[in-house]
């Protein structure tokens, strides 16, 4: 079996394989002397080759009139006669009489043989690979090293047998077998995958990447059959390398899956190309997929060598479809979109060479370049990322100004919100003024009626009196809602200023509890709530600031406000302000519903009031926690909240003490 590889080899694998490029491998005729095997000694001449089978063959010694001397590697398809079955190949090799065992085992690296083969030393059978019977099992993927046990190798003649079975007419030696330390071998069959097995993992990656983007970026159709291309693009690299025995215990099911991944990979990047230029899928397309379908579901069932090259033959006829297919999308769509696909265009230049030799070299037409594909995809991918990365930029770029604009009608309909808001302003202020007048003359009439002396008009006057009072309730609910509707209109021109940096504040003197007081006060009354608990803690009692008034009771009204809303009335709600290291705190706390996470992310934006169904029965504009952040930090402070569902929340303001001038 050979070794799996483990990653604590990736660095001396690489200098391995630079080293053996610089290391000339000597070739030797059988029946060489081999007199130190320090270096790797290739076996290249004088192979005795014979077709047939017959055990006695393995023998040291055989009758060799009717053996063939061929020069190896021999690999391909007889033209002068059908191979298929047994054939062997016998050499021999000389010891020198003072022969010791090596320090090092020693190997033989026989390549890649088709199908099935037994290896064997001075009569004894070392290894195998791969059965006949009771069932067929074949592996002509895996490098063949094989142990040369010490204790068969002696001085002077050594014989080795090579017994192989050909399920196809594809038979012979695909490399002059090598022999070496058994470490060398390995290490040096590890370090020319090496560059594939990093490709494989480099696709793989790259296909989690764009995976991920289309679901990050909502692009679903490009990204994701892309996705699925390089993914199965990397698998099959993977199998074809040493991963092999890693991912499969068997080579038949691993040779099935490198199929069904083959099969898969043109549908995946035909849909990505569709997917990329939003083009409508044709019949052409649809009767391609239809046929690769079948294939699919064929080649699950198919176990056998001969199969095997069917189903690569037929891919391989239906492969100018596919390559069809994307030349005429790429000459249809091509000028519209040549800076969309420039990049893609230099890729399929690079990678459609690529298939064509890994197809002819899969059917065994010419020699096997595995590397040429791997360099082919990988120029491949980096091309798609060079493109998909300035789709990327481009649309970053898109949503920026696409931002801006926002951002600009935004201040368009906020100006027109807040030219609206001060004629509404204009006329509330005028009906409160009317208001007014009705209810001084009211108050007057009901004097004149007081000074009346007799007990039947001062009966009458109770009743007018109380009349009056209740028809005055009205009057005050009506001055009321239009007081709060001022202050909702004061604050839309109050955060316009604010974010245009044109509000300019009055500093001035003031007692903290007083302005508290009042604050509390006019929600109580606004809200026609009369609560016994809320507690204000102001350290000291009578402190005083020096502070822009205004914003102080901006800042105030809308986090009482909103204690006052979003709680039961019979929960507590705290007020605390004290003055600590240079800097004003103010802290409003409640025991209400609380916020969920997601809501404390967004509830600071304008016109975000949260995501629960109560907030339709709170009247408000949403701006009341926006306007309490930009006032906070328009005075270099910062705002700070801390809540969780059921437990209610805590907002702490803190901003800068001014030194009074």
């Amino acid at each position: 079996m050979i070794s799996k590889p483990r990653f604590s080899h990736f660095f001396l694998g690489f200098l391995l394989f630079l080293s053996s490029t610089f290391v000339s491998l000597v070739a030797e005729p059988c029946g060489t002397m081999i007199s130190s095997f320090e270096k790797p000694v290739v076996l290249k001449t004088d192979w005795l080759f014979r077709k047939g089978d017959n055990l006695d063959w393995r023998d040291e010694s055989v009758e060799e009139s009717f053996w063939v001397k061929r020069s190896v590697p021999d690999y391909g398809i007889s033209k002068t006669e059908n191979l298929t079955g047994y054939h062997w190949y016998r050499c021999s090799f000389f010891l020198p009489d003072n022969y010791t065992t090596p320090v090092e085992p020693i190997a033989i690296q026989l390549g890649r043989i088709r199908d099935i083969d037994e290896f064997y030393l001075n009569g004894t059978l070392i290894d195998k690979t791969g059965t006949v019977l009771p069932r067929m099992e074949v592996d002509f993927q895996k490098i063949r090293i094989y142990s040369l046990p010490t204790h068969l190798l002696k001085p002077g003649l050594n014989v080795m047998a090579i017994r192989i079975y050909a399920a196809t007419n594809l038979n012979g030696l695909k490399e002059a077998p090598k022999i070496a330390k058994e470490r060398f071998l390995r290490e040096s069959v590890f370090s020319k995958e090496l560059f594939a097995m990093v490709c494989g993992y480099v696709f793989i990656f790259m296909g989690i990447y764009f995976l991920v983007g289309s679901i990050v970026r909502g692009r679903a159709g490009e990204n994701f059959f892309f996705a699925l291309f390089s993914i199965f693009m990397g698998i099959y690299v993977l199998i074809r390398t040493q991963h092999r025995d890693i991912l499969f215990e068997s080579f038949t099911w691993s040779y099935v899956a490198e199929l069904l991944v083959l099969i898969c990979l043109p549908v995946f990047f035909i849909n990505f190309m569709h997917q990329y230029l939003k083009l409508k899928r044709n019949m052409v397309l649809l009767v391609y997929e239809i046929f690769l379908s079948l294939l699919f579901l064929i080649t699950l069932f198919f176990r056998t060598p001969k199969t095997w090259i069917l189903v690569i033959a037929l891919f391989n006829y239906a492969l100018p479809i596919a390559m069809g297919l994307v030349i005429y999308l790429f000459v249809k769509n091509g000028k519209a979109n040549i800076k969309k696909v420039k990049f893609i265009l230099i890729g399929i230049a690079c990678l459609l060479p690529t298939i064509l030799i890994d197809s002819l070299s899969a059917l065994e037409i010419i020699i096997s370049m595995p590397g040429t594909l791997y360099l082919g995809f990988l120029i491949f991918l980096v091309m798609i990322s060079i493109q998909l990365s300035n789709d990327i930029v481009l649309g970053l770029q898109n949503f920026i100004d696409q931002e801006k604009e926002l951002i600009q009608m935004e201040r368009v309909k906020t100006g027109f919100l807040i030219n609206l808001s001060s004629e509404f302003k204009s006329g509330m202020e005028k009906i409160k003024s009317a208001i007014e007048n009705i209810t001084t003359n009211q108050t007057k009439t009901t004097v004149k009626e007081t000074l009346k002396p007799t007990a039947k008009k001062a009966a009458k006057k109770k009743t007018k009196t109380t009349t009056a009072k209740h028809s005055g309730d009205p009057v005050k609910q009506a001055e009321d809602h239009i007081s709060y509707m001022s202050y909702m209109v004061e604050e839309a021109i109050l955060l316009k200023r604010l974010e245009e940096k044109s509000y300019v504040p009055f500093y001035e003197t003031f007692s903290v509890m007083e302005i508290i007081k009042n604050c509390v006060a006019s929600v109580e009354n606004h809200l026609e709530q009369h609560r016994k608990n809320t507690f204000i803690d102001v350290k000291p009692n009578d402190l005083e600031i020096y502070f822009p008034k205004e914003l102080f009771f901006c800042i105030l009204r809308n986090l009482v406000e909103n204690a006052y809303q979003y709680t039961d009335p019979k929960t507590d709600i705290h007020i605390e302000f004290m003055n600590r290291d240079g800097h004003h705190q103010l802290v409003v706390m409640d025991e209400g519903m609380g916020l969920s996470q997601l809501e404390m992310e967004t509830i600071f934006q304008k016109f975000v009031r949260g995501y629960r169904d109560k907030k339709n029965e709170i009247p408000g504009a949403g701006i009341g926690l926006t306007l309490v952040e930009a006032s906070t930090n328009f005075l270099s402070g910062t705002v700070s909240l801390k809540s969780s569902e059921g437990m209610g929340a805590k907002f702490t303001i803190r901003i800068p003490e001014k030194p009074k001038k």
